[in-house]
């Protein structure tokens, strides 16, 4: 997962940290502006964010966001109201509405309380409402130098695009995290980690557009319903994920098929041998592979059928072909490769 219950009081530790740094950089512009109301709001902010840190530290994190939320929005108010709509305090609800919403994703995707934020929005919606329309018919008491509101306002626009940017770009991280883990989650097996079916059957369909030959080969675990009754389904998921960790170190394109089913499909031209002594090799492997669960030795064999085709045969009859070829091998001892060439009919 993307975020986790760490990653999240990092960002809550960092925002707390730069609200209080803004805070005590504010105290000081309303002191020099001889604000007084603001300057002691001010102290109380400071001190609210010494709080803060604690209760970031107890993972309180719906209470974090709450109080925030409302400590920003009425300071917004409050500094609007007393010098003016000019001095733009108004903008950072737009930073905090982002970054609300944000918290409430947090806290939905880690599955643990949260708090929703639309009702605080709205409310936040308002203030900024209501402090427009009261300055528009009541002039501000107070009134910040020019140069005051010119650097106050770069602050503000830095401020909140950068808190912006920053959430947008890290919504758009785990969102594409999110759909790559989907994919991987619907194109591979859960318990060997390699591709399935789904994923070969569309991997097959480009190969078979390409102008060049291939090879396919299905294998089968033997005798794998004696190990499931023997040492039951625990062990037999054990042999099948350790069946896929040696096929998945394989140079060629592997998937598990369906129960113990393996299939391979492999491009001639490829750097491997041939496949009948490729295939034989990863059989005496597994052949010679130490498996034991639950301090027992099991015996593991794999049975492979083989078939080529070239360039515009059938994708069916090659699987048919090598299913033959695998049931073959199943009948004549097991614990073999069996070979067969399909010779494709040009159209």
């Amino acid at each position: 997962m993307f975020m986790n219950v760490k990653k999240a009081k990092i960002l809550a530790l960092s925002i707390t940290i730069c609200f209080l740094l803004i805070h005590i950089l504010m105290l000081n512009v309303f002191l020099q502006c001889h604000i007084a109301p603001m300057a002691y709001f001010n102290i109380f902010s400071i001190c609210f964010y010494l709080a803060m840190l604690f209760v970031v530290y107890k993972e309180w994190l719906p209470f974090f966001t709450l109080t925030v939320y409302l400590e920003v929005v009425i300071h917004m108010t409050l500094a609007v109201l007393l010098t003016g709509w000019n001095s733009g305090f108004q903008v950072t609800l737009i930073g905090m509405n982002v970054l609300s919403f944000y918290a409430e994703y947090t806290g939905r995707a880690l599955k643990i309380k949260y708090l929703r934020v639309m009702p605080l929005c709205l409310f936040g919606m308002a203030m900024y409402l209501g402090s427009y329309i009261f300055l528009h018919f009541n002039p501000a008491p107070y009134q910040l130098l020019p140069k005051t509101e010119f650097i106050l306002t770069i602050l503000w626009g830095v401020i909140v695009f950068s808190i912006n940017l920053f959430v947008l770009q890290l919504l758009v991280i785990i969102a594409n995290s999110s759909e790559e883990q989907l994919e991987y989650q619907l194109s591979h097996d859960n318990l060997t980690g390699l591709p399935n079916r789904y994923y070969l059957s569309e991997k097959i369909e480009n190969i078979q557009k390409e102008k060049d030959e291939y090879w396919l080969a299905i294998s089968d675990i033997d005798n794998f319903k004696s190990i499931n009754d023997t040492y039951g389904h625990n062990c037999g998921d054990y042999v099948l994920r350790t069946v896929g960790e040696i096929l998945a170190a394989k140079n060629v394109l592997c998937c598990r098929w369906g129960g113990e089913e393996f299939l391979f499909v492999g491009r001639n031209y490829e750097n491997i041998p041939a496949p009948y002594y490729y295939l034989d090799q990863i059989r005496e492997e597994i052949e010679n592979y130490p498996f034991e669960y639950e301090g027992k030795k099991i015996k593991v064999t794999m049975t492979f059928g083989i078939s080529t085709l070239s360039i515009g045969g059938s994708l069916d009859a090659v699987l048919h072909d090598a299913d033959e070829k695998l049931y073959a091998g199943k009948q004549n001892g097991k614990n073999r490769v069996i070979h067969s060439i399909l010779q494709a009919i040009r159209h």
